[in-house]
């Protein structure tokens, strides 16, 4: 049967269906793109707070050379399940301590990049540096997953189907 055949009112109902579909569609499109730049902003913030203060707390580990007082203050992530890695590395741009301490040496960047924070691959990742008065003692690399995002649309996705 072509459209042509078709009585007035389903040529309606049809059209309306389909408007209201694309409308529906558009508003779910835009809903996962506000989520995940909002999701990518918040993820931000919260693992840049994490390295301030971390580093903030880590200038005595490395004023006095202490990789045991770094190892424990590092350990307190242990509350942030989304941060797999973090390391210090002092002033010469060498590993000082890391977390979680079973992790390979590979798993980490040789050397410290520049400060601040962006999105790679799958994860989030960082460097804050690690300054006291008297000036640089070090950086901070923190590395966080993503899993969060993938979760939540993932249940964005069920709860659109359905």
């Amino acid at each position: 049967m072509l459209f042509k055949d078709i009585p007035i009112q389903k040529k309606l109902m049809r059209i309306i269906t389909l408007i209201s579909g694309v409308v529906l569609l558009v508003t779910c499109v835009t809903f996962y793109v506000y989520e995940f730049y909002k999701f990518r902003q918040t993820t931000l913030e919260k693992l840049s707070t994490i390295g301030k203060i971390i580093s903030a707390n880590g200038t005595a580990a490395l004023a006095f050379a202490d990789p045991e007082d770094a190892k424990e203050l590092l350990s307190s992530l242990k509350s942030e399940p989304h941060i797999v890695a973090a390391c210090f590395y002092d002033k010469e741009g060498n590993l000082f301590s890391q977390y979680p301490s079973a992790l390979g040496i590979n798993s980490f960047p040789v050397k410290p990049g520049p400060k601040g924070y962006r999105f790679v691959h799958s994860h989030l990742e960082g460097f804050e540096p690690v300054l006291e008065r008297t000036g640089y003692l070090g950086t901070l690399y923190l590395k966080s997953d993503l899993e969060d995002m993938y979760d939540r649309f993932l249940l964005y996705g069920v709860m659109t189907v359905f």
